[in-house]
């Protein structure tokens, strides 16, 4: 499983679900669009509407993505017990 965060500089939720994400040992890419054209031009394409911004990838696929920081549904999808 691949997960990518897609963050903006000074989003305090991007850093809650950082945070959020280290603390469950879940690891993570994290790409932030106000400094980089290209993070920014991907997040438009995966018509991100908000961040954080977060695509979850099995084999390649995106098979989730989520807006905003959702601790339930990122344990849901995320936290295998």
């Amino acid at each position: 499983m691949e997960v990518i965060v897609y963050s903006s500089e000074g989003c305090g939720f991007c850093t809650k679900q950082k945070e959020f994400l280290t603390e469950k040992g879940i690891a993570f890419e994290e790409r932030d669009i106000d400094t980089n054209a290209q993070h920014f031009q991907e997040f438009k394409e995966l018509k991100g509407a908000g961040v954080p911004f977060t695509i979850v990838k099995e084999a390649g696929e995106i098979v989730s993505t989520i807006t905003g920081f959702k601790r339930e549904k990122l344990s849901e999808i995320l936290i295998q017990e």
